[in-house]
Protein backbone atom coordinates (compact mmCIF):
# COMPACT_ATOMS: atom_id res chain seq x y z
CA UNK A 1 0.00 0.00 0.00
CA UNK A 2 1.21 3.29 -0.75
CA UNK A 3 2.27 5.65 2.14
CA UNK A 4 -0.60 8.63 1.67
CA UNK A 5 1.02 10.45 5.39
CA UNK A 6 -2.42 9.37 6.74
CA UNK A 7 -4.35 11.05 4.35
CA UNK A 8 -7.06 8.69 3.19
CA UNK A 9 -7.86 9.36 -0.83
CA UNK A 10 -10.67 8.02 -2.29
CA UNK A 11 -11.57 8.31 -5.82
CA UNK A 12 -15.05 9.56 -7.11
CA UNK A 13 -16.20 8.72 -10.33
CA UNK A 14 -16.56 10.76 -13.07
CA UNK A 15 -19.66 12.90 -13.48
CA UNK A 16 -21.49 11.50 -16.04
CA UNK A 17 -21.65 13.55 -19.31
CA UNK A 18 -24.77 15.89 -19.85
CA UNK A 19 -27.66 14.56 -21.17
CA UNK A 20 -28.08 15.80 -24.82
CA UNK A 21 -31.35 17.14 -26.19
CA UNK A 22 -30.54 15.62 -29.72
CA UNK A 23 -33.15 13.60 -30.80
CA UNK A 24 -35.88 14.93 -28.35
CA UNK A 25 -36.49 18.53 -30.51
CA UNK A 26 -40.41 19.33 -30.43
CA UNK A 27 -42.81 20.45 -33.15
CA UNK A 28 -42.50 23.46 -31.33
CA UNK A 29 -39.21 23.84 -31.49
CA UNK A 30 -39.58 23.34 -35.56
CA UNK A 31 -41.87 25.75 -35.89
CA UNK A 32 -39.65 28.21 -34.04
CA UNK A 33 -37.04 27.55 -36.56
CA UNK A 34 -39.13 27.83 -39.78
CA UNK A 35 -40.40 31.05 -38.41
CA UNK A 36 -36.75 32.49 -38.50
CA UNK A 37 -36.06 31.45 -41.81
CA UNK A 38 -39.15 32.44 -42.72
CA UNK A 39 -38.46 36.31 -41.41
CA UNK A 40 -35.46 36.31 -43.21
CA UNK A 41 -36.62 35.24 -46.61
CA UNK A 42 -39.85 36.32 -46.98
CA UNK A 43 -38.84 40.41 -47.23
CA UNK A 44 -35.98 38.77 -49.44
CA UNK A 45 -38.48 37.51 -51.44
CA UNK A 46 -40.76 40.37 -51.71
CA UNK A 47 -38.01 42.97 -52.45
CA UNK A 48 -36.61 40.70 -55.55
CA UNK A 49 -40.02 40.82 -57.10
CA UNK A 50 -39.95 42.95 -60.51
CA UNK A 51 -42.47 45.82 -60.12
CA UNK A 52 -45.57 45.79 -61.95
CA UNK A 53 -44.44 48.17 -64.39
CA UNK A 54 -41.68 46.20 -65.19
CA UNK A 55 -43.21 43.64 -67.46
CA UNK A 56 -42.21 41.90 -70.51
CA UNK A 57 -43.09 44.77 -72.45
CA UNK A 58 -40.07 45.87 -75.12
CA UNK A 59 -38.82 49.32 -74.33
CA UNK A 60 -38.08 50.86 -77.64
CA UNK A 61 -35.00 52.72 -78.62
CA UNK A 62 -33.72 55.10 -81.10
CA UNK A 63 -31.28 53.17 -83.14
CA UNK A 64 -30.29 56.69 -85.53
CA UNK A 65 -27.14 58.02 -83.47
CA UNK A 66 -25.31 54.32 -83.80
CA UNK A 67 -26.13 53.92 -87.30
CA UNK A 68 -25.01 56.74 -88.33
CA UNK A 69 -22.15 56.70 -86.40
CA UNK A 70 -21.55 53.58 -88.16
CA UNK A 71 -22.13 54.94 -91.27
CA UNK A 72 -20.08 57.68 -91.25
CA UNK A 73 -16.99 55.44 -90.00
CA UNK A 74 -16.95 52.93 -92.27
CA UNK A 75 -18.76 54.17 -95.40
CA UNK A 76 -21.05 50.89 -94.55
CA UNK A 77 -24.93 50.49 -95.21
CA UNK A 78 -27.40 50.14 -92.56
CA UNK A 79 -31.36 48.95 -92.13
CA UNK A 80 -33.99 50.87 -91.66
CA UNK A 81 -36.64 48.67 -89.41
CA UNK A 82 -39.21 46.83 -90.94
CA UNK A 83 -43.32 47.25 -90.28
CA UNK A 84 -43.91 45.56 -86.89
CA UNK A 85 -40.62 45.51 -86.08
CA UNK A 86 -39.17 47.15 -82.46
CA UNK A 87 -35.74 47.84 -82.26
CA UNK A 88 -34.73 47.28 -77.94
CA UNK A 89 -30.97 47.38 -78.70
CA UNK A 90 -28.48 49.75 -79.86
CA UNK A 91 -24.80 49.77 -79.36
CA UNK A 92 -21.68 51.61 -81.08
CA UNK A 93 -18.18 50.32 -79.57
CA UNK A 94 -15.08 50.44 -81.17
CA UNK A 95 -16.38 50.78 -84.63
CA UNK A 96 -19.11 48.18 -84.22
CA UNK A 97 -22.46 48.69 -84.47
CA UNK A 98 -24.91 46.66 -82.86
CA UNK A 99 -28.90 47.07 -82.93
CA UNK A 100 -31.59 44.12 -81.82
CA UNK A 101 -34.80 43.91 -83.25
CA UNK A 102 -38.03 41.58 -81.83
CA UNK A 103 -40.89 40.77 -83.85
CA UNK A 104 -43.36 38.77 -81.95
CA UNK A 105 -41.19 36.38 -79.60
CA UNK A 106 -38.70 36.50 -82.10
CA UNK A 107 -35.24 38.40 -81.75
CA UNK A 108 -32.45 39.34 -84.49
CA UNK A 109 -30.06 41.45 -84.81
CA UNK A 110 -28.17 44.02 -86.86
CA UNK A 111 -24.26 44.33 -86.59
CA UNK A 112 -21.31 45.60 -88.73
CA UNK A 113 -17.78 46.67 -88.36
CA UNK A 114 -14.86 47.63 -90.68
CA UNK A 115 -13.39 43.91 -91.89
CA UNK A 116 -13.91 40.76 -90.17
CA UNK A 117 -12.94 40.59 -86.94
CA UNK A 118 -16.09 40.90 -85.03
CA UNK A 119 -17.99 38.11 -87.04
CA UNK A 120 -16.26 34.98 -84.87
CA UNK A 121 -17.85 36.50 -81.90
CA UNK A 122 -21.07 37.74 -83.49
CA UNK A 123 -21.77 34.05 -85.55
CA UNK A 124 -20.57 31.74 -82.37
CA UNK A 125 -17.96 30.43 -84.29
CA UNK A 126 -20.01 30.32 -86.88
CA UNK A 127 -18.93 28.93 -90.59
CA UNK A 128 -19.97 29.50 -93.75
CA UNK A 129 -22.60 27.17 -94.93
CA UNK A 130 -24.09 28.49 -98.75
CA UNK A 131 -25.44 31.49 -100.33
CA UNK A 132 -29.19 33.21 -100.09
CA UNK A 133 -30.30 35.89 -102.82
CA UNK A 134 -31.64 38.76 -100.58
CA UNK A 135 -33.31 40.88 -103.50
CA UNK A 136 -31.02 40.09 -106.12
CA UNK A 137 -28.06 40.37 -103.79
CA UNK A 138 -26.30 37.47 -102.89
CA UNK A 139 -25.51 37.07 -99.07
CA UNK A 140 -23.32 34.81 -97.27
CA UNK A 141 -25.41 31.90 -95.10
CA UNK A 142 -23.71 31.35 -91.92
CA UNK A 143 -24.36 28.93 -88.92
CA UNK A 144 -22.73 28.32 -85.55
CA UNK A 145 -22.14 25.30 -83.73
CA UNK A 146 -25.02 26.46 -81.49
CA UNK A 147 -27.84 26.21 -84.69
CA UNK A 148 -28.22 29.91 -85.27
CA UNK A 149 -28.12 31.07 -88.23
CA UNK A 150 -26.79 34.52 -89.82
CA UNK A 151 -26.53 36.10 -93.02
CA UNK A 152 -23.30 38.16 -94.07
CA UNK A 153 -22.11 40.65 -96.51
CA UNK A 154 -19.17 42.83 -96.90
CA UNK A 155 -19.82 46.09 -98.82
CA UNK A 156 -16.40 48.48 -99.53
CA UNK A 157 -14.38 48.04 -96.18
CA UNK A 158 -17.63 47.18 -94.10
CA UNK A 159 -18.99 43.83 -93.19
CA UNK A 160 -22.58 43.78 -92.29
CA UNK A 161 -24.55 40.95 -90.24
CA UNK A 162 -28.02 39.90 -90.23
CA UNK A 163 -28.90 37.32 -87.18
CA UNK A 164 -25.99 36.26 -84.62
CA UNK A 165 -26.25 34.07 -81.36
CA UNK A 166 -28.74 35.76 -79.55
CA UNK A 167 -31.18 35.38 -82.34
CA UNK A 168 -34.09 32.84 -82.78
CA UNK A 169 -35.48 34.86 -86.11
CA UNK A 170 -36.52 32.55 -89.08
CA UNK A 171 -34.34 32.64 -92.34
CA UNK A 172 -37.48 34.61 -93.88
CA UNK A 173 -36.73 37.11 -91.25
CA UNK A 174 -33.15 37.56 -91.45
CA UNK A 175 -34.14 38.28 -95.28
CA UNK A 176 -36.56 40.53 -94.52
CA UNK A 177 -34.32 42.76 -92.71
CA UNK A 178 -31.77 42.08 -94.87
CA UNK A 179 -33.69 43.25 -97.51
CA UNK A 180 -34.05 46.72 -96.01
CA UNK A 181 -30.04 47.19 -95.81
CA UNK A 182 -28.25 49.43 -97.88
Amino acid sequence: MPDNGGVTVTQTPPAPPAKSRRGRETALDMVRSLGVVFLLVLPLWFFGQASPQDSKAIRPVDPREALTAFAETTGGPVPTTPAGWVVNVRDYQDGVVRVGYVLGEHYTEFQGGLGTGFLDAATGKGKRVGTVDVGGVAWQRWASPGDHESLVRTVGRATVLVGGIREDATLDELKALAATVS
